[in-house]
């Protein structure tokens, strides 16, 4: 019996291989994902930042800095465009607590339903693990922020530079300290950025415990803000104290990389505890 053109266009469609979607992602990660899928909806279709681009700001500007040892007025050029810089600030600041309080809320209300519903013990009955289902929760969380997030990420790694050099020449004096001093101008640029990457999946990791815990949206959101409130409460209260020069370059660099990680790690171990044992 010969095929018609619908009968060719049906089998088409049914051999057809699924869209495999960000392959360099794990697979938790991945917006092809179903879990992630579910949760986005039609809003799947996001613009990533361009990782290549970012890699050159950063580079030429931490080569500007090291060039500024034997030719100190680098320095002058650019601090025309702190005024710029400082004016953003504020705007950047909003934009990025709107974007963490958007991930907390979404975090802790996707998985508050999930166990109020019950429907956490379907997903369960999948080969996926709890801790791979949670992590998807909040990367779901992530990528319907992630267009906003991208911006601010560019954004910082244009404009943050005037401010660090200001900022870290202040702590540590360019003549008594001008290696140390250029380090931290660095580091803080390469800091900022990953904070950037770190805090969202850090909030969307709290917002996933507090969910599987209190099993209340309301409940589950205040907690979740009031978490994120005294976190970043407190590592900006740090950065005031007059310490020696290895604990503030810790606190600096350091704790800001390591303490989301932690509470990532804790968080997801904790939600994981709650579901399983519920």
């Amino acid at each position: 019996m010969e095929r018609t053109s619908a009968d060719v266009r049906i089998v088409t469609a049914i051999e057809r291989k699924p869209i495999e979607l960000d392959k360099r992602l794990p697979l938790w990660a991945r917006r092809s994902n179903p879990i992630i899928r579910r949760h986005l909806g039609m809003y799947w279709k996001t613009i990533l930042p361009d990782v290549s681009f970012l890699v050159k700001i950063v580079l030429i500007q931490a080569g500007l800095i090291v060039a500024s040892l034997p030719i100190p007025f680098l320095f002058d050029l650019a601090l025309p465009t702190i005024t710029a810089s400082i004016l953003l600030l504020p705007v950047a600041i909003y934009m990025y607590v709107q974007v963490l309080l958007a991930i907390g809320y979404a975090a802790a209300v996707n998985v508050a339903d999930e166990v109020r519903n019950d429907t956490f013990t379907l997903l369960r009955v999948t080969p996926i693990t709890v801790r791979t289902i949670l992590a998807s929760k909040i990367a779901s969380a992530i990528w319907r922020q992630v267009e906003n997030l991208g911006l601010l990420i560019i954004a910082a790694a244009l404009f943050s530079m005037p401010i660090l050099i200001s900022q870290y020449a202040t702590i540590w004096p360019l003549d008594k300290y001008p290696i140390l001093s250029r380090l931290g101008m660095v580091l803080g640029l390469v800091v900022s950025l990953m904070r950037l990457v770190l805090e969202p999946f850090m909030i969307g990791a709290l917002g996933v415990m507090t969910g599987a815990t209190l099993r209340v949206r309301s409940s589950a959101v205040v907690a979740t803000t009031l978490i994120a409130f005294f976190y970043f409460l407190s590592m900006n209260l740090m950065r005031f104290l007059k310490l020696p020069w290895p604990l503030q370059f810790s606190i600096e660099f350091v704790l800001p990389v390591v303490l989301p990680l932690l509470i990532i790690w804790g968080s997801l171990k904790l939600a994981e505890r709650f579901i399983t044992q519920a």
